[in-house]
């Protein structure tokens, strides 16, 4: 017997053993349920304004568009939708380690939000490509930095490529973004914060006001700003309140994600709109400056696992903290007839005050008579000169104020340098040990804390004894200010005097390399 065709094979047939196929009806499902509970691939009861899943787990809820909104899709398979926002919950206990990722590239155990947000468009190695302008320029006092190449495109902006319209100029939209993101909703706890950061947090006695008032104007139009501030805002109470730490941290780890999630999306629309950045650049400058400031808390908080994981996540937040660049130089005269010009010309003052000091005028000797190549020696003596500038301005500031000094400094630093700091190169990993000294003058500021005796001896632990010389001034620096009982950094010195320092060998043989 002929075998049939595929067309009689379809069609023909009865009783029980040949019946017709049945076309399923295609599943219905609500696609109207929160962020967070897509993310989590639960179902959501939607209700409002927070679902009963976040509110039982203490999440941040926030629901997409309305469907009846968007017109109808014919039914077709579909893969599961994907939460376009990086997970709220990464964990600080323990430095990034490579893991397994999520649909969009984001690995959701391991990172914090900022991190999140970088990796996903190649900022966890980033290039020597600088931002798209250059910094403040001499009217605000600050060190010239010739960086003023633009990033490199990437199917995502990252935070930094985002300050600049053109980095969005000819991107495609994704649906992560074009299908929406989350709408601030403040509850009860955000007020909270925001009372903490207007009363309780330490910035100094003459911004925290401006910045508060800033924030709130922008809420509406620009809510990434108080977003950001109430961040910072629940790290600090973490710190002031130990026993409830863990809420307060996953607080303001959902605070960074949303500000994140925000202006990125508003920096894509303003792009493809042809929007006015101008009228946004003072809330702009805002996120980007507390994020600056939480980013380096972050950093010397929970990046202490060793020298490499610290270092890494110091590169990564440079790049970061230099996204703040692209947004000052054209928008000064703006920015500086804000409530926040008292602290810009205060920096200005300082800096350009003839009282300055010497605390890097054997390091810039040592950098350039070092047998690197002129350009790394080029870039290496300029980011001295600038941490002599952050010395001076620390040693002219208010004493409320001085701790800007210390802030500032990652900020002005190039790709360049930043690429001889990510090999190791022993003269840049000095510049950071000085570096730990500006910051250990700063260390009763509570996003500095110890932060400038851990990169001192950290530094100092790797380059072993043959960088002893130059090591001697930043380890005699804490002993001296923190006195001679100080029984650790009198061993750590020994220990460099000694050769015990863990990376000695390794730090012998560049040398020879480079001699």
């Amino acid at each position: 017997m002929p075998p049939r065709s595929a067309a009689e094979a379809k069609g023909s047939g009865s009783g029980s053993g040949s019946a017709t196929a049945k076309l399923r009806r295609a599943h219905r499902k609500s696609r109207n349920g929160c962020w967070e509970c897509k993310r989590r691939h639960i179902k959501c009861d939607e209700s409002r304004p927070a679902c009963s899943n976040c509110v039982v787990s203490e999440r941040s809820c926030s629901f997409p568009p309305s469907a009846a909104a968007t017109a109808p899709t014919p039914a077709a398979p579909q893969t599961p939708a994907s939460a376009p926002t990086p997970s709220p919950v990464p964990s600080h206990s323990q430095p990034p380690l490579p893991s397994s990722q999520n649909a969009t590239g984001i690995d959701s155990q391991a990172q914090s939000p900022a991190d999140s947000m970088s990796s996903a468009t190649g900022l966890h190695h980033p290039t020597t490509s600088g931002p798209p302008s250059s910094l403040f320029g001499t009217r605000f006092g600050f060190p010239t930095v010739l960086d003023d190449r633009p990033p490199p495109l990437t199917t995502l902006p990252s935070f930094t490529e985002s300050f600049a319209a053109k980095a969005f100029a000819d991107l495609p939209s994704t649906p992560s973004i074009s299908e929406g993101v989350p709408q601030p909703i403040f509850t009860a706890k955000h007020l909270t914060l925001l009372h903490h950061a207007t009363t309780a947090m330490p910035l100094t006695n003459d911004l925290v006001r401006p910045v508060v008032d800033i924030a709130i104007e922008w809420c509406q139009d620009a809510p990434y700003a108080i977003d950001q501030l109430l961040a910072i805002a629940a790290d600090h109470l973490a710190i002031l309140q130990p026993e409830q730490a863990a809420s307060h941290r996953r607080t303001a780890r959902e605070l960074q994600t949303r500000a994140l999630t925000l202006f990125n999306n508003h920096a894509q629309e303003m792009s493809q709109e042809n929007g006015d950045f101008d009228k946004y650049c003072l809330p702009r400058f805002l996120f980007a400056a507390l994020l600056s400031l939480h980013m380096i808390y972050e950093t010397y908080a929970y990046y202490r696992a060793n020298f490499h994981v610290f270092i890494e996540r110091f590169v990564e937040s440079v790049h970061l903290h230099r996204g703040v660049r692209t947004i000052i130089s054209p928008n000064y005269n703006i920015i500086l007839e804000s409530p926040l010009k008292p602290f810009i010309v205060n920096i200005r003052l300082a800096s350009e005050s003839e009282n300055g000091g010497s605390e890097c005028v054997s390091l810039l000797e040592l950098v350039q008579n070092s047998d690197l190549s002129p350009a790394t020696v080029n870039a290496i003596a300029q980011a001295v000169h600038t941490l002599q500038w952050a010395f001076n301005v620390h040693r002219n500031l208010p004493q409320d104020g001085s701790v800007h000094a210390s802030t500032a400094f990652p900020v002005l630093l190039t790709a360049e340098f930043m690429e001889a700091v990510r090999k190791h190169r022993p003269e840049a990993l000095l510049v950071l040990a000085y570096y730990g000294v500006l910051l250990h003058r700063c260390r009763n500021a509570w996003i500095i804390g110890d932060g400038g005796s851990f990169l001192i001896r950290l530094i100092a632990d790797y380059l072993g004894s043959f960088w002893q010389e130059p090591m001697r001034w930043p380890l005699e620096e804490l002993e001296r200010d923190q006195g001679s009982t100080d029984a650790e950094s009198h061993d750590m010195f020994l220990k460099v005097q000694s050769g015990a320092g863990s990376g000695a060998g390794s730090l012998d043989k560049l040398a020879q390399l480079n001699s």
